[in-house]
This record gives structure tokens, sequence and C-alpha cells, in this order.
């Protein structure tokens, strides 16, 4: 009985843990990019409006993180759209071309995307708990160089196995999280 509560309580301290991988290009001049712009994520999760949920939550998140001046999501979705001229989607991945014509256009130094590959509730016992899965890159606007980028995952649950203390239930509660993460794990590194 023992062994068995010490393996529920490792799950469930592992499950709560999240795996980041950064990248940060050692060559790029920080305080360049004063100006930057937020796309819609790709979205590869069943949930429809993630990558407008995750737009919103991370751009909330760099305006926190007081190191760049940041576009309003809708004028620059705007701006980004004219500047493609219906030669792709908002909210799909843009080669370096496009990219240095949204930066143009929008008169940012860098462009930032992502792709949201999971966004879900998933069964823990006998709890769901959300789960969610992103990738984020910082693009130069003016070279397309990517001068930052993060893989991370994160699944919701308790903090502190057996006692229900710091749960996280919900995946607007796990897209801030992660957001707040994701930006603070960024600037830690740039910075």
């Amino acid at each position: 009985m023992r062994s068995r509560c010490f393996a529920i309580a490792a799950t469930l301290l592992l499950l709560s843990c999240a795996g980041a991988r950064t990248f940060i290009n050692e060559d790029a001049d920080w305080a360049f990019y004063q100006k930057v712009g937020v796309l819609p994520f790709v979205n590869l999760s069943p949930d429809r409006f993630a990558g407008e949920k995750f737009q919103s939550a991370f751009v909330t998140e760099l305006l926190l993180a007081r190191k760049f001046q940041v576009v309003e999501p809708g004028e620059f979705n705007l701006k980004a759209a004219e500047a493609l001229k219906g030669s792709a989607t908002i909210g799909k991945e843009f080669s370096l071309d496009q990219i240095k014509a949204i930066g143009d256009k929008t008169g940012v130094q860098g462009v930032i995307e992502g792709v949201i590959k999971e966004y879900s509730m998933v069964r823990v016992g006998q709890a769901d708990y959300p789960l969610i899965s992103i990738e984020v890159k910082m693009i130069d606007a003016s070279t397309g160089a990517v001068v930052w980028m993060t893989s991370y995952t994160k699944k919701g649950g308790p903090k502190f196995p057996i006692i229900s203390l710091g749960e996280t239930h919900t995946l607007s509660e796990l897209t801030q999280k992660a957001c707040h993460d994701v930006i603070s794990n960024f600037i830690s590194k740039a910075y």
C-alpha cells in the first residue's frame, strides 16, 4: 500500500511539471527590438479558438514584461493581411519573404508566431486536467532570422502530490501560466 501511494504521488508530481526548451540567438541585439507584433497561433488542436486564446494571453504577458512595444493584435492582424495581399491566411506559418513584408507594413522589428500542438483536457486517475503544448518563435522582420524559439509542454494537476493545493483545473488558467512561463524564460535568457 505504501509503495502504491508513493508511485501515485511520484506520477502526479511528474505530470504537473513543465518541459521547455529554448533557443536564443546569441548574435541578436535585444535593444534593437523595440516594437513587436504577435500573429495568431497556428492551431493544430481540436479547440478551434485556441489560436486566438493564446494570442490574447501571450500579448498580455508581453505587455506585463515591459520589454517591447506590442502592436495591438487587431491592427497587427489587419496590416499583416494587407501585406500578404491574399497570398496566405493569417493563422498559418509564413515564409521569410512574407515575414519581411509583414515587418515592412507594420513597422515592427520582430514578428512572433506560434503553433499550438496540444490544447485539451486529459484524464489522470479520476480527474481531468488540462494539457498544453506549444512552440513560439520571434523572427527578425528585416532578415527573417529566428532570434528566439521555445518549445513548451505543461500538464495541469496538483502541485503537491496527495494534497489538493495549487491545482490547475482549466485550460484558461494553464494558458495564462504557460504564457507567463514562456515569456519569463525568454526575458531571463535574452536580457
